[in-house]
Protein backbone atom coordinates (compact mmCIF):
# COMPACT_ATOMS: atom_id res chain seq x y z
CA UNK A 1 0.00 0.00 0.00
CA UNK A 2 2.91 2.33 0.63
CA UNK A 3 4.08 1.81 -2.97
CA UNK A 4 0.72 3.04 -4.25
CA UNK A 5 0.86 6.16 -2.12
CA UNK A 6 4.41 6.93 -3.17
CA UNK A 7 3.49 6.52 -6.87
CA UNK A 8 0.59 8.94 -6.39
CA UNK A 9 2.90 11.39 -4.68
CA UNK A 10 5.40 11.14 -7.52
CA UNK A 11 2.68 11.73 -10.12
CA UNK A 12 1.28 14.64 -8.08
CA UNK A 13 4.72 16.22 -7.68
CA UNK A 14 5.38 15.78 -11.41
CA UNK A 15 2.12 17.54 -12.26
CA UNK A 16 2.88 20.37 -9.83
CA UNK A 17 6.36 20.76 -11.36
CA UNK A 18 4.90 20.81 -14.91
CA UNK A 19 2.31 23.39 -13.88
CA UNK A 20 5.01 25.52 -12.25
CA UNK A 21 7.15 25.30 -15.38
CA UNK A 22 4.18 26.27 -17.57
CA UNK A 23 3.45 29.29 -15.36
CA UNK A 24 7.09 30.39 -15.51
CA UNK A 25 7.26 30.09 -19.31
CA UNK A 26 3.97 32.03 -19.64
CA UNK A 27 5.26 34.76 -17.33
CA UNK A 28 8.58 34.96 -19.18
CA UNK A 29 7.03 35.45 -22.63
CA UNK A 30 4.30 37.88 -21.54
CA UNK A 31 6.30 40.26 -19.36
CA UNK A 32 7.12 43.72 -20.79
CA UNK A 33 10.14 44.16 -23.06
CA UNK A 34 12.05 46.36 -20.62
CA UNK A 35 12.00 43.51 -18.09
CA UNK A 36 13.36 41.02 -20.62
CA UNK A 37 16.25 43.27 -21.65
CA UNK A 38 17.47 44.99 -18.50
CA UNK A 39 20.63 46.18 -20.30
CA UNK A 40 18.66 48.70 -22.39
CA UNK A 41 19.50 52.17 -21.16
CA UNK A 42 16.81 54.78 -20.68
CA UNK A 43 17.96 58.38 -21.02
CA UNK A 44 16.36 60.49 -18.30
CA UNK A 45 18.62 63.55 -18.22
CA UNK A 46 16.92 66.91 -18.60
CA UNK A 47 19.22 68.01 -21.44
CA UNK A 48 17.98 65.17 -23.69
CA UNK A 49 15.95 66.43 -26.64
CA UNK A 50 12.56 64.82 -26.97
CA UNK A 51 11.97 62.76 -30.07
CA UNK A 52 15.58 61.90 -30.81
CA UNK A 53 15.20 58.21 -30.08
CA UNK A 54 15.19 56.10 -33.24
CA UNK A 55 11.95 54.43 -32.22
CA UNK A 56 10.10 57.73 -31.91
CA UNK A 57 11.37 59.00 -35.27
CA UNK A 58 10.42 55.74 -36.92
CA UNK A 59 6.87 56.09 -35.61
CA UNK A 60 6.65 59.70 -36.80
CA UNK A 61 7.89 58.74 -40.26
CA UNK A 62 5.48 55.81 -40.42
CA UNK A 63 2.63 58.08 -39.37
CA UNK A 64 3.57 60.70 -41.98
CA UNK A 65 3.71 58.18 -44.81
CA UNK A 66 0.54 56.42 -43.68
CA UNK A 67 -1.31 59.74 -43.53
CA UNK A 68 0.00 60.82 -46.94
CA UNK A 69 -0.94 57.49 -48.52
CA UNK A 70 -4.42 57.73 -47.03
CA UNK A 71 -4.91 61.27 -48.38
CA UNK A 72 -3.63 60.21 -51.80
CA UNK A 73 -5.91 57.19 -51.81
CA UNK A 74 -8.94 59.33 -50.96
CA UNK A 75 -8.12 61.84 -53.69
CA UNK A 76 -7.67 59.07 -56.26
CA UNK A 77 -10.93 57.42 -55.21
CA UNK A 78 -12.77 60.74 -55.60
CA UNK A 79 -11.23 61.27 -59.04
CA UNK A 80 -12.20 57.74 -60.10
CA UNK A 81 -15.75 58.23 -58.84
CA UNK A 82 -16.08 61.53 -60.73
CA UNK A 83 -14.80 60.04 -63.97
CA UNK A 84 -16.97 56.95 -63.57
CA UNK A 85 -20.01 59.17 -63.01
CA UNK A 86 -19.35 60.94 -66.32
CA UNK A 87 -18.90 57.60 -68.09
CA UNK A 88 -22.15 56.23 -66.61
CA UNK A 89 -24.17 59.41 -67.24
CA UNK A 90 -26.64 58.78 -70.05
CA UNK A 91 -27.04 62.54 -70.65
CA UNK A 92 -23.29 63.09 -71.20
CA UNK A 93 -22.05 63.48 -74.75
CA UNK A 94 -20.15 60.67 -76.38
CA UNK A 95 -17.08 62.89 -76.55
CA UNK A 96 -17.10 63.64 -72.81
CA UNK A 97 -17.63 59.97 -71.99
CA UNK A 98 -14.72 59.03 -74.25
CA UNK A 99 -12.51 61.68 -72.61
CA UNK A 100 -13.52 60.50 -69.13
CA UNK A 101 -12.74 56.92 -70.12
CA UNK A 102 -9.29 57.94 -71.37
CA UNK A 103 -8.67 59.96 -68.20
CA UNK A 104 -9.73 57.00 -66.04
CA UNK A 105 -7.34 54.74 -67.92
CA UNK A 106 -4.52 57.28 -67.49
CA UNK A 107 -5.32 57.55 -63.78
CA UNK A 108 -5.18 53.76 -63.42
CA UNK A 109 -1.86 53.67 -65.27
CA UNK A 110 -0.45 56.39 -62.99
CA UNK A 111 -1.54 54.48 -59.88
CA UNK A 112 0.22 51.37 -61.16
CA UNK A 113 3.37 53.35 -62.05
CA UNK A 114 3.40 55.04 -58.64
CA UNK A 115 3.29 51.69 -56.87
CA UNK A 116 6.04 50.24 -59.09
CA UNK A 117 8.28 53.28 -58.60
CA UNK A 118 7.72 53.28 -54.82
CA UNK A 119 8.64 49.58 -54.61
CA UNK A 120 11.79 50.07 -56.67
CA UNK A 121 12.86 53.13 -54.69
CA UNK A 122 12.29 51.31 -51.39
CA UNK A 123 14.37 48.41 -52.68
CA UNK A 124 17.22 50.74 -53.68
CA UNK A 125 17.23 53.09 -50.67
CA UNK A 126 15.89 50.80 -47.95
CA UNK A 127 13.45 53.49 -46.80
CA UNK A 128 9.86 54.40 -47.41
CA UNK A 129 8.87 56.57 -50.33
CA UNK A 130 5.81 58.28 -51.72
CA UNK A 131 5.47 59.07 -55.43
CA UNK A 132 3.01 61.41 -57.09
CA UNK A 133 2.72 61.41 -60.87
CA UNK A 134 1.13 64.27 -62.76
CA UNK A 135 2.71 66.73 -65.19
CA UNK A 136 5.74 66.35 -62.95
CA UNK A 137 6.86 63.54 -60.68
CA UNK A 138 7.34 64.25 -56.98
CA UNK A 139 9.19 61.73 -54.85
CA UNK A 140 9.20 61.99 -51.05
CA UNK A 141 11.78 59.85 -49.26
CA UNK A 142 12.08 58.78 -45.66
CA UNK A 143 14.50 60.92 -43.66
CA UNK A 144 18.10 59.76 -43.88
CA UNK A 145 17.77 57.93 -47.20
CA UNK A 146 18.57 60.71 -49.67
CA UNK A 147 22.13 61.00 -50.93
CA UNK A 148 23.71 61.63 -54.34
CA UNK A 149 23.69 57.96 -55.31
CA UNK A 150 20.06 57.53 -54.28
CA UNK A 151 19.05 60.67 -56.21
CA UNK A 152 20.64 59.34 -59.40
CA UNK A 153 19.02 55.93 -58.93
CA UNK A 154 15.61 57.49 -58.27
CA UNK A 155 15.81 59.70 -61.37
CA UNK A 156 16.81 56.67 -63.41
CA UNK A 157 13.86 54.65 -62.07
CA UNK A 158 11.39 57.48 -62.74
CA UNK A 159 12.74 58.10 -66.24
CA UNK A 160 12.42 54.40 -67.08
CA UNK A 161 8.84 54.12 -65.79
CA UNK A 162 7.39 57.45 -66.99
CA UNK A 163 7.58 59.81 -69.96
CA UNK A 164 8.69 62.88 -68.00
CA UNK A 165 11.94 64.77 -68.52
CA UNK A 166 14.67 64.77 -65.87
CA UNK A 167 13.95 68.41 -65.00
CA UNK A 168 10.34 67.47 -64.18
CA UNK A 169 11.40 65.15 -61.35
CA UNK A 170 11.45 66.57 -57.84
CA UNK A 171 13.00 64.57 -55.01
CA UNK A 172 12.35 65.65 -51.43
CA UNK A 173 13.43 64.10 -48.15
CA UNK A 174 10.87 64.13 -45.33
CA UNK A 175 11.95 65.81 -42.13
CA UNK A 176 13.19 63.55 -39.34
CA UNK A 177 10.71 64.90 -36.82
CA UNK A 178 7.61 67.04 -36.79
CA UNK A 179 9.06 69.71 -34.50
Amino acid sequence: MKKTISKRKIVFLGLVAALGLALYVNWYYTKPVHEIQPSAEVQTTSDAALGQAQYVNAQAADAYFADAELKRSKALDEAKATLQAVIDDANASAESREQASEDLQALSDNIKKQAEIENLISAKTGGKSLVSIGDTVEVILQAGTLNDTAAVQIKEIVLNKTKVRADQIMIVEAQADNA
